[in-house]
Parts: structure tokens; sequence; C-alpha cells
């Protein structure tokens, strides 16, 4: 019985080892398994299947090429249980023979590191012998290593052959070699050209094999992922994918804990109770920013293969070094071959496009700081970029200016914050529902965060009536909402008027800039001079109806506003040389652009093409200020609620305002002056001047002056009025002057 069990067990070994050697013959990269994959619908069958597939990936990934030796011992193993019992003798045999195969894995792994087997990366001895041979080297060196391999050699040879013996092996040597010259004389009998034919056909179905799987594999390649494409350690290229933020909890780039909000610090901190004058950041909502989604290694992997394919069709040679995931948009590090203009590559875009399957693909030009080109693709899955997220981040957190805002993330997923006061001026073009006005809010709401309406004021103009009209009821308001056009060219005057006056104001106190100004009221315990934050949400209305009076207000303030604390932030969804003078653009170096219509309109707005590439819903270009590369930012969004609770908290403080009544009366003489051109006098203007008569005592005191000065209107129309008080025996004519 015992000799029937060593037998069923030789036999499975034997039947183990021949479908080990089918499995491993047949092994493609093409079939899935858990180390190779591939992302079309067609796979290649293994010849022992799917579980065949398995034990050959396995068996090459733990003993690499050494996989066959392995294979070869364990069937002989099997062939020598069928014929010999196990004895003492013959467990120094197995014993050899095992020793025998580690050591020509350890060799194997010394002679080929790196080793391809059906487009599979691997060691020549696998994890088994890398591994060994890597601490033989560590430990003894080079010289001592291969002493150490010499000595396993010889007694693994020892083990095998010492019961078989010298003469015995010199016998069997024999032997074979008589059976291969017996071989040799019976195929010298036969016919050789039949031989020769056989040999033939054989030799061309081989070929003809060869040639299909070498077709396969280039209709294939495109679609296919896995250590031979990308170089045995392809998956090094996505940077920071494994380190990107934990939202759930601790934020691994920050240090900041989501469960944990924390409030910011001031820097006014003369000004009393500060820290109940700026919203909690508990009032926006952190739930939204749990939802983020790491990208797919798989697509990311497969974009890289795609876009060295794509540009190898058209003569780029090179490949990817790098590929940096973000929330809307993956930058690839593309580095061409020696020879190859950069002007060719940027002429691709749209071929990239087109072989992505993707929306536009944009190429930045060359990496300041790295031999590359950058090659933008958007992700299939869009991240939406949080305010709250850059809210709580560690850059807005940490930021003394009291005029920090949120940009929103960049392509690598950093939260970018921007200081105003560094601008010192922003310039915003985008069409419409590109994210201007998301922006415009996050803006707003960002300042509030920072600044109390004692430390930062507003100047708000919308002449949509839409954008802004949330904010209407703000204590940093230094007047209303400005809707009316020709009041919005009154209040750019009563800027200028403003910045000069706080000029005279600094030149008094011997100072150079708002900074220092406030530093000198900080010792003296006085109230600090308040920010000015000038918002234009459509600078092409105001450039239709007064256009000489708007520009010169602009540059005058562009110029000269930044030192006295006076900073211009405008937008327009219309771009044109009519609105975007050269003038504006020289003062106002920092420019954002959204999504726009045209190259025309990118190239206005940013002397440079581009921003008609972009995706839209936030997706924006910067240019920074005193820099001449532009950065993608993705902007962050706002809610309606958040920013509703934001203004609801400051409106419960009942904050005292901070109108400005030299700016009120100058718009209410404006209202007076666009009555004064009626052609009616018998209107609202009269019948107040009747009230004034009854009132009066004496009469004779009213004259076309007095009613001038007293309702501030124009000579004409006063005139007019006073004749027909005369005309209807109200006044006499003594009393005229």
């Amino acid at each position: 019985m015992h000799g029937h069990k060593r037998i069923i067990g030789a036999l499975l070994i034997i039947f183990f080892s021949i479908y080990s050697f089918l499995s491993l013959f047949s092994f493609s990269i093409f079939q899935e398994t858990s180390n190779s994959y591939s992302i079309s619908s067609v796979h290649k069958i293994n010849w022992g299947g799917f579980a065949g597939g398995i034990l050959a990936n396995l068996l090459l990934t733990i003993a690499g090429i050494g996989s066959f030796l392995l294979i070869f011992f364990i069937l002989l193993t099997g062939v020598s249980l069928i014929f010999n019992k196990i004895t003492r003798s013959r467990l120094r045999f197995y014993t050899g023979i095992f020793t025998l195969d580690r050591t020509l894995l350890i060799f194997l792994s010394a002679l080929f590191p790196k080793f391809s087997y059906h487009g599979f990366m691997i060691s020549g001895g696998g994890l088994i012998g890398s591994g060994i041979y890597y601490y033989l080297f560590r430990f003894f060196g080079e010289a001592g290593s291969i002493i150490i391999i010499i000595l396993l050699f010889l007694t693994s040879f020892y083990l095998v052959f010492k019961n078989i013996g010298v003469k015995n092996l010199a016998a069997s040597v024999y032997g074979i070699y008589n059976l291969f010259k017996k071989g040799i004389k019976e195929i010298k009998r036969l016919d050789i050209g039949i031989i020769t034919n056989k040999l033939s056909s054989i030799v061309s179905l081989i070929t003809l094999r060869i040639e299909k799987r070498k077709g396969l594999k280039k209709r294939k390649r495109s679609f296919i992922l896995n250590k031979e494409l990308f170089g045995g350690s392809r998956e090094d290229l996505i940077k920071d994918l494994d380190e990107k933020d934990d939202l759930t909890g601790i934020n691994k780039k920050t240090g900041i804990d989501y469960k944990v909000i924390r409030e910011k610090d001031g820097s006014f901190d003369f000004v009393g109770d500060r820290e109940t004058k700026i919203p909690p950041i508990s009032l926006i909502d952190f739930e939204g920013i749990k939802d983020a989604q790491k990208p797919d290694k798989l697509s990311l992997l497969g974009n890289a293969t795609l876009i060295e394919k794509k540009l190898l069709d058209f003569g780029v040679k090179g490949k990817v070094t790098g590929i940096n995931p973000g929330p809307i948009i993956t930058m690839y590090e593309f580095e061409p071959a020696s020879g190859v203009k950069i002007g060719r590559i940027l002429s691709l875009s749209e071929d990239l496009t087109m072989a992505l399957k993707s929306k536009p693909v944009r190429i930045t030009g060359v990496i300041e700081g790295k031999s590359a080109v950058g090659i933008e693709v958007p992700n299939n899955k869009r991240e939406t970029v949080y305010f709250s997220e850059g809210l709580n981040s560690k850059e807005f957190i940490e930021s003394k200016s009291l005029l920090t805002i949120i940009l929103g993330k960049n392509t690598t997923g950093g939260n970018v914050p921007l200081d105003i006061a560094k601008c010192p001026h922003l310039l915003i073009a985008g069409a419409t529902g590109a994210g201007k006005s998301v922006f415009i809010n996050t803006l707003v709401v960002s300042l509030l965060f920072k600044a109390s309406y004692e430390e930062l004021n507003f100047l708000m103009i919308d002449p949509k009536r839409l954008e802004l009209t949330p904010f209407e009821e703000l204590p940093h308001l230094i007047c209303d909402v400005v809707y009316d056009a020709k009041k919005a060219s009154i209040a750019l005057k009563w800027a200028v008027s403003e910045m000069e006056r706080r000029y005279r104001e600094l030149q008094k106190a011997g100072v150079k800039n708002i900074e220092q100004h406030n530093e000198r009221l900080k010792k003296q315990n006085q109230k600090p001079m308040p920010y000015l934050v000038i918002i234009i949400d459509e600078l092409s209305d105001l450039m239709l109806t007064s256009p000489k009076d708007v520009e010169t207000s602009i540059i005058r303030l562009s110029q000269m506003a930044r030192a006295c604390g006076i900073h211009l932030v405008i937008a327009t969804q219309r771009p044109s040389v009519n609105v975007v003078t050269g003038v504006i653009k020289a003062n106002m170096p920092s420019r954002i652009a959204f999504l726009v219509s045209s190259k025309v309109d990118s190239r206005t707005i940013l002397d440079a093409n581009g921003a008609e590439e972009l995706l839209g819903n936030g997706d924006m270009l910067f240019m920074p200020p005193g820099q001449g590369r532009l950065a993608r930012i993705h902007g962050s969004y706002i809610s309606e609620d958040e920013i509703k609770k934001v203004l609801e908290f400051i409106k419960e403080k009942n904050f005292p305002p901070s109108k400005n009544e030299l700016l009120i009366n100058e718009f209410d003489n404006a209202g007076n002056f666009d009555r004064m051109i009626t052609d009616d006098p018998d209107d609202e203007i009269y019948g107040e001047v009747l009230n004034m008569v009854a009132s009066l005592d004496d009469n004779n005191n009213i004259s076309i002056s007095y009613i001038q000065r007293r309702f501030r209107i124009g000579f004409n129309r006063a005139a007019r009025i006073m004749e027909k008080l005369q005309n209807d025996g109200i006044l006499t004519k003594k009393g005229r002057t």
C-alpha cells in the first residue's frame, strides 16, 4: 500500500511539473492575472487556463527564468520516486537538488538583474534569487558572494552525485553519447530531401505563429498596461498619489485635522474684540471634501502609454518621466529625445485630444527647471474643489496679510492662496458661466474671514444688478452697491480723491505705506486706516457709458493706489481691446483668465493663448505678479447657503456702517443733476419749492441763486421754476433777483 501511495504521489508531481511547464511556456502579458492586465476587452488565454496564468505569474515572480529549472527538478524528483523508494541516501539526493536549484537562482539573479519574458519584467532568479543575492552582497561583498556561490555549487553537486559515483556517471554519459551516435546514423540512411521538407514546414509553422503573435501585440500595445511597457518601475512616475490628503482625518501635507476646525488669528490685535467681528470657520460646510476620490492608477498609466505612442506616430520620440495627478487635470511630463523641436510637440494638442478621447488637452511648453514638456490631460472624473478646504488650509491660516484670498488648487492638488496686496490689482476675464461670479464671491468671503469692517472697506460696482446684491447689507461697504453706470464714474472719481487724501495723511505721518502707518497707529492705540478694495463686476458696461472718466480713474488708481491700501478687482466677460485697453493692462500685471470664446480674447487678457482650451466651471489661468509664466488654477466653489450663513452672522452683530458721507452727497448731486435736464418744470422739485416758500416768513429773499443752492439744481431750471412761481402769483417780481 505504501508503494501505491508513493507512485500516486510521484504521478501527481509529474503532472504538476508538466502543467506548470505548459502554463509557463504559454504565459502572456495579455492574459488577465494579478500582475499583468489589459484595459482592452480581449484577453490572451493561457494553455493552463486562468489558474495556469496565475501559476505562471507566481512562478515567474518567485523564481524568474529559473522557474524552468525548478520545474525540471520537480519532474526529476517525480520520476525518481517512481523507480526508487525514499531512503536516507535519496533524501540526501533531494537535498542536493534543492540546494542546486537555490544556487542557480542566485547565479541567475546576479547574471540577469532584469529580464523580459513575454513582456513581463522579472529578475533572473525571481524574488528568491534576488533576495538571497542582495543579502550575500550586502554582508560579504562581491568577492565573498562569488566564493559562497561556488561553494554552494560544489556542495549541491556532491550531494546529488555522491550515490551515483563517478564511474556510473561516466557510463551514463557514454551511453547517451552512443544513443546520439546511433540516431545520427539512422538519420543519414533517410532521404535528405524529405527531412529538409519536414524541417522547412516546421520552421514555416513556427514563423507564422511568431508573426501572428507580433501582430496581435502591435494591435493591442496602445491598451496594455504592464511592467514591460512602463520600464519596470513606471508606477513610480505617479507622484504624491499615495500621499494624497486623507480628508476624513489628518491632512498629511498640512497637518490639519478636519475634525477639529481651527479659527484664525488677526493681524490688527489692537482692534478691540476682534474675534467677535470675524465669522467663525464653522459656518462653512466641511462635509463635501470627504467625497474626494484618489485617481485611478490604471487610467493614468494608460494615458502615459497612449501619449508616447501617439507622439511617436508623428515622429516625436520621447518618454513620460512624470505623472502629477490633480483634482481636475493630470500633468504628464514628457521628455523628448535629442533633436526633437518643442514646436512640433506644441502643435499636436488636437491629435492627443483625439487619441485620449478626452476634453481638450493643453500643452504648456517646457516645465521650468526640467527638461520636459508639460501635457495637461483632463481627468475622466472631475473632483470638486471646495472653498472650505482652502479656508482651513495651512497656507490660508498662517497668512499674515488681511487681503489674503483663496484662489483654489493647483494642478497637483495643493491649495493656492493669494495676497491681493502683492498683486496689487486683479484683472479678471471670462465668458458667461465660466466661473467669474463664483470667484468674486469666494474673494469677498475670503476677505470677510480675514478682516473686520474696521480693517477693510469695500466699494462694489455691479452694473448687472445681480452678482453683488447679496452683499448690500455688509458694514464693510463704503456706500451702497453701485448699480448705475453714471454713479459708478462718480464713485471712481471719489476713490481717486480718497487716494489723494490718504497720501496726504501718510505724508503728514512721515511713512511710506499703509502698513507702516497702521503700525504707528497701533502704538498709539488708535484704529487702523482700513484697506479699500474696489470691485467692478462688469467693466464693459462702464466703458460704454463714460469711457474717458472711467478709464482715467482706473489708470490713476492702478498706478498709485497700492501704497495707501486701495486695490482694484476688475472683471469683464468681454475682454476686447476697447474694454481692456493697453494702458489698463500695463498697470495691472496680475490677471486671471477663465474660459474664453477665442484665442483673440485669450491674447487680449493674458498676451498668450490657452484660455480658450480651459474646462470651465472655475478652471483658470493665473498670471502671478512679477512672473511671465502662467499657472493653471482650479477655482474653489462656495454655495449660496454658505454665503448666506456668513452674511447673516455679520448682520446679527449690528455693526455700525462704514458709509462715507462725502461720497453719498456726491451721489445725491448726481441724482439731482439727472433731474435737472428734465424739460417739464412741474415736477416734484416745484412741489418742494412751494413747501419751502410756504414755510418762510419773508418771501423777498427767495431768488434764482437761492433755489439753485437749496435744491442743488442748474441755473436754467431754477430760473424756470422762479418764473412759474411768479406766473402763479406766489411771488412778485419784486422778490426776483
